[in-house]
């Protein structure tokens, strides 16, 4: 037998609210974070120990340290230019079903992340309803009084 222990299990999933996590991203106001020694160096040395703050309390592991340390704002964001974010709700079957698909099809698709999955099907079905109803022209914008 190996002497490495086995990972613990996955923590199950636990129902979410989309429409609450984008609310609280939309209306969250980051603070400015003061440049300070630890700010030259965002990955600390493996051999460093956090600073002990009683002897009572127990080592944090890895995910605890992970979960309760505070989120940093990224200094260039990755978003393509002209885009929007939108907010979609799956049901668990179809985004099971989505899963799949893009893991067993990656090799000869090439598409490796679910954003790149949704955004060629949304393509897909664009210029597939194009063809079929506006002679392939794309269909103009709608009116400024529709909302959709």
């Amino acid at each position: 037998m190996s002497a490495i222990p086995k990972p613990a299990p996955p923590a199950p999933r636990s129902a979410r609210n989309t429409f609450k996590q984008a609310a609280a991203t939309t209306t969250a106001i980051p603070e400015p974070v003061a440049p300070g020694p630890a700010a030259t160096s965002p990955v600390a040395p493996a051999t460093t120990a956090p600073p002990a703050t009683s002897t009572a309390t127990p080592t944090a592991t890895p995910q605890q340290r992970k979960a309760s340390a505070p989120r940093r704002q990224p200094a260039e964001k990755k978003r393509k230019a002209q885009t929007t974010d939108i907010l979609l709700s799956l049901e668990e079957e179809l985004k099971d079903r989505m899963v799949a698909a893009l893991e067993h099809t990656r090799p000869r698709t090439g598409i490796k992340s679910q954003q790149v999955f949704i955004r060629t099907a949304i393509d897909q079905l664009c210029a597939r309803l194009e063809n079929q109803y506006n002679n392939g022209e794309p269909f103009p914008a709608p009116a400024d009084e529709i909302a959709i």
